[in-house]
């Protein structure tokens, strides 16, 4: 026979997936005559026959609100999240909140450090407003890798195909002629962001060529369309940024999504310049200049 404790019954804060949540935790880890177990959330997700994902984001506030610890332990398939009660004098009457930054257990997100999930949460989000994607889609790769259990050298890689993945399934199984060649970089901006990357590798001897040159492509364009600069801009940009006048500030350009982030910046400085000797504006004379000291 299992008794839960009064404080696990009583509470008013609890949704109907939480208190569904509790006594099934209960039968899979109080036993009589052995110490208390844990149970993962597939299990759980199986027994109720919900999604991971609601499973989940109950254990989420179990967690929270103290009725629930989330333990790690190393299996055969690798480093696996397992719940179980946390003590009952810990548990708290209400909710607790949670600071930004602040979470219950180092290896509570996608069994990383808090750090390195903060650093992740940064990529994500800055990845998704580049690509003009909602950030909650951040949440939905991590409650799917977290419901799986999944492990990773390098989470920001396995977001960029995240994304990808997202960004091919919204897009339209058809499209007229006119509308892919509207969206469609020209070739002279293709060819210009290739002339970009045949800079950068000539630097880098380990550098990489993106396996999508079209999204370069469309950097080029974006410019051109909204900033109102032609071709001969950015190739004078990229010819200053290759240049002993611009290798100060050619780490800060690393791909074409930045170089349209500091475009304002350097052409201005590519205009101070004629031929590698420094430009007087307009109208204005030299003699004119030595006359005023």
């Amino acid at each position: 026979m299992i008794i839960l404790h009064p404080s696990l019954i009583d509470r008013d804060d609890l949704s109907l997936m939480e208190r569904a949540l509790i006594p099934l935790i209960a039968s899979h880890t109080q036993k009589w005559g052995e110490k208390p177990g844990d149970i993962d959330a597939s299990t759980l997700a199986q027994s109720l026959r919900h999604t991971p994902r609601e499973v989940i984001e109950a254990l989420d506030s179990l967690v929270k609100k103290n009725i629930l610890k989330a333990l790690r332990r190393k299996t055969p398939q690798g480093m696996m999240i397992y719940y179980t009660f946390a003590p009952i004098e810990s548990a708290a009457p209400v909710a607790v909140a949670l600071t930004s930054g602040q979470y219950s257990d180092s290896s509570y997100y996608l069994n990383i450090p808090n750090d390195t999930f903060e650093e992740l949460n940064a990529f994500a989000l800055e990845l998704c407003d580049r690509e003009g994607l909602r950030r909650e889609l951040f949440d939905d790769f991590n409650l799917y890798q977290r419901s799986r259990n999944n492990r990773s050298f390098d989470w920001c890689a396995e977001f960029e195909r995240w994304v990808r993945k997202e960004v091919s399934s919204n897009a339209p199984v058809l499209a007229s002629e006119q509308a892919v060649a509207e969206h469609k970089p020209s070739t002279e901006e293709f060819e210009m962001a290739q002339y970009f990357i045949r800079h950068l590798a000539s630097i880098d001897p380990q550098f990489e060529e993106p396996f999508d040159v079209m999204s370069w492509a469309k950097q080029i364009r974006l410019l051109i369309e909204t900033g109102g600069y032609t071709l001969l801009d950015v190739k004078a940009v990229i010819d200053w940024l290759f240049s002993a006048k611009g290798d100060w500030f050619r780490p800060n350009v690393p791909d074409a999504y930045h170089l349209r982030k500091h475009f304002k910046r350097l052409i201005a400085h590519t205009r101070s310049f004629r031929d590698g000797k420094p430009r007087l504006p307009d109208g204005i004379d030299l003699f004119d200049l030595y006359e005023q000291m």
